[in-house]
């Protein structure tokens, strides 16, 4: 990812809504798996917007390929630079790993998947969320890096082929998917190599607006489910 995209993420994190969708997905995924005191790997851990939220569970370590990843970040942070796919732990490591918007940068998202189930315990968890739909490549995707975009069906199939259960599947930020689509499809009739990613500050009424439907949209995802999203969002489990 471009470095200047590093810098925007981290000037928008703490108040904008798509981070905030973020965060209310991953405290409702804390309530419902009821984790307390587990080790957690927060891989592909970027700027670490949702370290706070991450830490309700237990302790977290946070791994990121990038140095730009750990660059002014918390004292306490527990920062482990390296990939996910050759990652130092050893086996049964982790009670709950999360995975926000990394394996569409990697080359090899199956064999990320397959380190992760080593590293995960018996019984622990891998969350993990990714851009939907194959068909709405734009030039947002190129710029933030990424080598795929997922359907929750192409998703679960590569969860399930490393080993992990997959327990619910879902899409995720429903509430945009037309006017977001419709504005990346006009806009990628004119964009530049040097143009920047979507993400850019909203209005404070309508970022409020879109942090509600947020918070609604985190409990139906983990709940019933949604059926389209700019998202997908998959809880899965390492059974013996």
């Amino acid at each position: 990812m471009r470095s200047d995209e590093f810098t925007k993420m981290r000037a928008l994190q703490d108040a904008h809504w798509w981070f905030d969708g973020r965060r209310y997905l991953l405290r409702s995924l804390v309530r419902k798996l009821a984790l307390r005191n587990g080790l957690i790997l927060d891989a592909g851990c970027g700027t670490s917007f949702a370290h706070q939220e991450l830490l309700e569970a237990g302790n977290v370590i946070s791994l990121d390929s990038s140095p730009a990843a750990f660059i002014d970040r918390e004292k306490d942070l527990l920062a482990c630079l390296a990939r996910l796919e050759q990652s130092p732990f050893p086996d049964e490591t982790f009670d709950l790993i999360v995975a926000l918007d990394l394996l569409e940068h990697l080359d090899d998202d199956y064999q990320a998947l397959v380190e992760t189930y080593r590293v995960c315990r018996t019984g622990g968890y891998l969350f993990v969320t990714v851009p939907a739909y194959p068909w709405a490549w734009s030039h947002h995707d190129e710029v933030l890096g990424h080598r795929r975009r997922y359907s929750a069906h192409t998703l679960g199939c590569t969860v399930q082929k490393a080993g992990f259960v997959v327990c619910r599947s879902s899409y995720f930020v429903s509430s945009v998917l037309v006017p977001a689509l419709v504005y990346r499809i006009i806009r990628q009739r004119f964009a530049k190599p040097e143009d920047e990613s979507d993400l850019a500050p909203v209005p404070a009424p309508l970022n409020h607006l879109l942090r509600l439907c947020m918070r609604i949209e985190a409990h139906l995802a983990l709940g019933i489910g949604l059926p389209f999203g700019l998202s997908v969002c998959l809880l899965a489990q390492k059974r013996s």
